[in-house]
C-alpha cells in the first residue's frame, strides 16, 4: 500500500512555497509520492487570467523536473466542464483502492472547505493535510480543523511548515517590477515566464488587430499588405502551437513590415533623429533598416508598447543570436507565410515550424546565408552571427 499526496491548485504560476509545502508533506507524513494536480476549470476562480492551461502545466513540469518524488497529474486540465475535486478523488479511490490518499491544501482552502461541492466525498476518500500561511491565526485553523472533523468523515491534519504569505496573484502583478517577487520562482519557471511573455502589463484583443489592419491597408502597398496579413495569421498559428499569447504574436505580425514602404532617406532620417544606431551595411543598403524603424514606429506611431513585439520587429529579417520565442515566431512566419513560393525546401521548413522551431530557424538561416553568399556585398554580419549561433546550438543539443 502506497501513501500518495495530491496537491491541488491552479499554480498560476507555481512558486517556491508550493514546492516547500509538497516536500514538507512528503517528509512529515512519509509519503511515497506527491502529485501536483493542476486545476482545470474550477467553479470558484478564473484559472486562465490571460495564459493558457498548457502554460501552467509547462511551468509545473519545469519546477519539479529534477525533484525526487514529485510528479504531475493533468487529468483536470483535460476534463470537460467545471472541475470539481470530489470527482477527482472519487477517481483516485477507484484507481488506487489499496493506497492511502492525502489531499494537500493551504489554510485558506481549509477555511472554505465546508462550502465546496460534496466535501464529504473528498474527506471520505482522502486525509486532508493543511499548510498554514505566515500571519494565519493558528486558533482559526485549529477551529476549522475541529469543525471539519465534526462535520465529515476522515481526518484533517496540519503540515509542519509555515508557508509565506505570497500569493501567485502577487507574482502575476509584480513579476516584471520586483526582483524580490521574481526570486520566488525557480530559474526555469522565471525564464519560461519571460520567454512566453506571461503576465505582461500589455494585453491585446482582436479589436487591436482590426485597428492595425486598417492602418496597414493605408500604409502599405497592396502586395505588402497581403504579405502582412499572411505573416500575422501564420504568427497566430505558430503562437498557438508553441504556447505563446496568440493575439500578441498576431499584433507583431501586423506591424512587422510597417516601415517597409517608406523611402530609404526617411528610414535613415528616423534613425538619426531618434538615436537608433545604423551600421555600415545599413547605410549602404537602407532597406535593411525597416525592422529597426518598424520597432520605433510600433510604439511612437501605432501605440503598441510591448518590448517583445518591438524586438521581434527589429530582428525579423536578420534574426539575432539567442532569439526569444516571439522573435523566432515572427522570423519564421515572415519566411513561410502562404504567399511565399520561391524559397528552397519550403515544404520541409513549413512542416518543421510546427515540430521543431529551433531547427526551423536554423534551416531558414542556412538557406538565407547560402543566398547571401552569392551577393556578398549585401551580407549583414548579424545574419552570419545568428546562423553561427544556431548552427552551434543545433550541433550541441
Amino acid at each position: 500500500m502506497a501513501r500518495i499526496g495530491v496537491y491541488g491548485g491552479t499554480f498560476n504560476p507555481i512558486h517556491n512555497t508550493h514546492i516547500g509545502i509538497a516536500q514538507a508533506a512528503l517528509t512529515q507524513y512519509k509519503l511515497d509520492k506527491v502529485y501536483f494536480l493542476v486545476a482545470g476549470t474550477p467553479p470558484h476562480k478564473n484559472t486562465a487570467d490571460g495564459i493558457s492551461d498548457i502554460n501552467r502545466l509547462d511551468m509545473v513540469r519545469i519546477a519539479i523536473k529534477n525533484i525526487p518524488l514529485l510528479d504531475i497529474d493533468d487529468r483536470e486540465i483535460y476534463r470537460a466542464g467545471k472541475s470539481y475535486s470530489y470527482i477527482t478523488f472519487s477517481e483516485y479511490h477507484n484507481e488506487r483502492p489499496d493506497d492511502e490518499i492525502f489531499f494537500i491544501m493551504g489554510s485558506d482552502s481549509l477555511i472554505n472547505f465546508k462550502n465546496w461541492v460534496k466535501p464529504e466525498v473528498i474527506s471520505e476518500y482522502a486525509t486532508v493535510l493543511v499548510a498554514p500561511r505566515a500571519g494565519d491565526k493558528m486558533e482559526s485553523i485549529e477551529h476549522a480543523i475541529h469543525e471539519c472533523k465534526n462535520m465529515f468523515d476522515g481526518d484533517f491534519m496540519l503540515i509542519n511548515y509555515e508557508a509565506n504569505a505570497l500569493a501567485s496573484s502577487e507574482i502575476r502583478d509584480s513579476f516584471y517590477s520586483s526582483d524580490i517577487i521574481k526570486a520566488d520562482v525557480c530559474d526555469g519557471v522565471r525564464d519560461y515566464i519571460k520567454n512566453h511573455n506571461l503576465y505582461s502589463k500589455y494585453t491585446y484583443s482582436i479589436s487591436d488587430v482590426a485597428r492595425l489592419d486598417e492602418a496597414m491597408k493605408k500604409e502599405l502597398k497592396p502586395s505588402r499588405y497581403t504579405h502582412t496579413i499572411g505573416v500575422a495569421n501564420m504568427a497566430y498559428s505558430l503562437a498557438i502551437r508553441w504556447n505563446y499569447p496568440a493575439v500578441t504574436a498576431q499584433v507583431a505580425g501586423m506591424l512587422h513590415d510597417c516601415a517597409k514602404c517608406i523611402s530609404d532617406e526617411k528610414r535613415i532620417n528616423v534613425c538619426e533623429k531618434n538615436n537608433i544606431p545604423i551600421t555600415d551595411i545599413e547605410y549602404k543598403f537602407p532597406h535593411l533598416l525597416h525592422g529597426k524603424v518598424g520597432a520605433h514606429y510600433c510604439k511612437s506611431k501605432y501605440e503598441v508598447f510591448d518590448e517583445q513585439i518591438a524586438h521581434a520587429i527589429a530582428v525579423h529579417t536578420t534574426g539575432c543570436p539567442n532569439m526569444n520565442l516571439l522573435d523566432k515566431i515572427i522570423f519564421v512566419a515572415d519566411y513561410i507565410e502562404p504567399g511565399r513560393d520561391k524559397q528552397p525546401r519550403l515544404d520541409v521548413i513549413r512542416a518543421m515550424a510546427f515540430t521543431d522551431l529551433d531547427m526551423c530557424v536554423y534551416l531558414i538561416l542556412e538557406d538565407s546565408v547560402n543566398y547571401l553568399n552569392s551577393n556578398p556585398d549585401m551580407v549583414d554580419p548579424t545574419t552570419i552571427d545568428t546562423f553561427e549561433y544556431y548552427k552551434s546550438y543545433i550541433e550541441k543539443r
